[in-house]
């Protein structure tokens, strides 16, 4: 008596579905980010480069990374303990976690996946019962390989993980510090201030003699800083020692006042999405990628203009956000807002506070707009404090299938004059009545 086999898909033919499956959504993403195709058969700038990985690298060592429980035996075993977050506990649910055996001040996070995260620094931010809800959220949430194709996070065990919070040399919150390598050299150290998300968030870039460079996203802005010697050197050691063999990674450092420790390992830099300040720049970050050691190829740091006063009548105010809206350039347009800023869109009811329009509003719509207009204002009410304005506005939208529509609307917004400028406290932006098209024609 014979039986007849199992059929089995082949794992080649389940491998090349996924790769055709990742491949055609990042290139999707790409279009209606950057408004054209990203070349992925022949890859050169930092973007391609990084989706180019997304699709096609399974590199091992991208899950290590990913694990932020595993990625701490990797940096014990290539440059010492002493470079790692100390780790508080490690539990497969939130049931296991003895709140009471923890520290007052800690950091709550899941081990594979990114940017989730709970600081308790102190007695008022320790409820356990909201902190297990967070936990169990964050076990049941779709993690982040899945929802943007970053494979390494794919295979890492569910677990949470609690470290102690980490103080910065002066008390307050440690500095924060990417190194950037490739072919397993630093190749550029990227130094923050201020809090992430916070309006004062800030960068400078350096390239690896320590040489301010003129490089930048366009959610930040860059300020002048000091990189000292003895700093440099350690940063540029420990990354290279972590970063053996590999083509890319970067390492983000904390700077805390017992030094530097290693806070995670990043292969998925912005996931292929980085908004430079110039398209120029994402050809040169892909040279570096590809080997380039001239840094010659970028441009001194160049100090912002001092002033940072917004325009002081409506018309150049609304020509100067036009303009900052076509080019994408977040950062500057923020300067144009108040930070109390109170606003209504199409695709959030209320928006309060500067940090929730950028996040709700202008990143989700300006990266697939292009062409933006104000037309002649229909009305314009002005005293010596404020100023009224509705006026419309034209562009084109981006189609699901790359293609582009007309977008009309109106628009209403407060300006008021603080200091020498004048900035919005509430914008009303809504398309004319009907649906968008959401294919081409």
């Amino acid at each position: 008596m014979t039986t007849s086999p199992t059929r089995v898909q082949p794992p080649k033919l389940l491998r090349l579905l996924e790769i055709a499956s990742t491949r055609r959504d990042m290139e999707r993403r790409f279009q209606r980010a950057f408004g054209r195709l990203p070349d992925l058969s022949h890859p050169r700038t930092f973007n391609e480069r990084m989706l180019h990985r997304l699709v096609y690298d399974r590199d091992p060592l991208f899950t290590v990374f990913s694990d932020k429980i595993a990625a701490k035996d990797y940096i014990a075993r290539r440059v010492g303990p002493g470079y790692n977050v100390p780790l508080l506990g490690k539990w497969s649910t939130p049931r296991q976690i003895d709140w009471a055996a923890l520290p007052e001040r800690f950091v709550l996070k899941p081990s594979g996946d990114s940017g989730r995260f709970v600081l308790v620094r102190g007695p008022a931010e320790r409820n356990p019962d909201h902190l297990r809800a967070i936990a169990w959220s964050w076990l049941k949430t779709r993690r982040a390989g899945r929802r943007h194709a970053e494979w390494g996070y794919r295979g890492v065990p569910r677990q949470l993980l609690a470290e102690p919070l980490l103080v910065g040399p002066d008390g307050g919150t440690p500095p924060e510090i990417n190194v950037l390598t490739f072919g397993g050299k630093a190749k550029l150290i990227r130094r923050f201030t201020g809090r992430k998300t916070l309006p004062e968030r800030r960068d400078a870039w350096f390239d690896a003699t320590g040489r301010q460079v003129e490089i930048g996203v366009v959610s930040i802005a860059s300020v002048r800083m000091e990189l000292p010697e003895s700093l440099r050197l350690e940063l540029i050691e420990v990354a290279e020692a972590l970063s053996d063999g590999l083509d890319h990674l970067r390492v983000d450092f904390y700077l805390t006042g017992d030094g530097l420790r290693v806070g995670e390992l990043t292969p998925y830099s912005w996931g292929g999405m980085a908004h430079w300040r110039s398209p120029d720049l994402d050809e040169k970050m892909g040279r570096l990628w590809a080997g380039e050691n001239d840094y010659a190829i970028f441009d001194d740091f160049r100090d912002p203009d001092p002033a940072g006063v917004p325009p002081a009548d409506t018309a150049t105010w609304l020509k100067t956000w036009e303009q900052l809206i076509n080019a994408g350039d977040y950062a500057s347009a923020r300067q144009l807002f108040a930070t109390d800023v109170v606003a209504f869109g199409s695709l959030a009811e209320t928006m309060n506070g500067l940090d929730a329009l950028e996040q709700q509003q202008w990143r989700k719509i300006w990266g697939s707009n292009r062409e933006f207009a104000f037309e002649a204002p229909a009305m314009v009410s002005a005293s010596d404090g404020a100023s009224t304005v509705a006026l419309r506005w034209h562009s084109k939208g981006m189609t699901e299938d790359g293609g582009w529509y007309e977008r009309r609307g109106r628009c209403t917004l407060v300006l008021e004059r603080r200091g020498r400028g004048l900035v919005c406290t509430h914008s009303h932006f809504s398309m004319d009545p009907g649906i968008p098209p959401r294919r081409s024609e």
